[in-house]
């Protein structure tokens, strides 16, 4: 079908940006809805991760009852219940977590039992919904993180070696050298 002088064509673009817009809307108060029954939490602010692509998730700042300010990346209706998917952690306890591999690539800091952040903690993070539940446990390992430049390296097994660091929230990320020896 061709387009018209009158415009034709653009009606379902246009109809796909409001159904993907209300989609993302859904997706918002789901992840707020979802965040704000769990016990301790005060307030969160949802809203996209991305204007221009909403598939990109939802970010949401979650204020604990104590105090603490958790922020999250990434989260989608698939984020919680047995098996969720993966959500990055932006910030916890005014520290932003950073990890980059040897070959420089930034990496995110992701709280499921495999990801780059979650694997620290014995038992390992389950998601979202236990990275809120042990925030406690989440801000304190990031305290005791390097501030960025300085680092510290693990090797994965098997796999690259990746160095970790964490920057104060506010202050321009400054990850460590990408050269990382044998």
């Amino acid at each position: 079908m061709a387009a018209t002088a009158g415009g034709s064509a653009a009606v379902p673009a246009v109809c796909l940006a409001a159904l993907s817009l209300a989609a993302c809307g859904r997706e918002e108060r789901f992840v707020r809805d979802h965040i704000t029954a769990m016990p301790g939490v005060t307030r969160v602010d949802a809203a996209s991760c991305d204007d221009a692509v909403p598939n990109d998730g939802v970010c949401a700042t979650v204020v604990m009852s104590d105090g603490a300010v958790l922020r999250f990346a990434g989260l989608k209706f698939d984020s919680f219940g047995p098996v969720p998917s993966r959500v990055g952690l932006v910030e916890a306890g005014g520290r932003s977590p950073l990890i980059v591999s040897c070959d420089a690539l930034v990496a995110v800091a992701d709280v499921d039992r495999a990801g780059l952040f979650g694997h620290h903690f014995s038992p390992a993070l389950g998601g979202v919904t236990d990275a809120i539940r042990r925030h406690r446990d989440v801000v304190e390992e990031l305290e005791f993180w390097p501030e960025c430049p300085q680092f510290w390296e693990l090797p994965q097994e098997p796999g690259p070696r990746f160095r970790y660091c964490a920057h104060r929230a506010g202050a321009a990320p400054e990850p460590p050298p990408p050269f990382c020896g044998s």
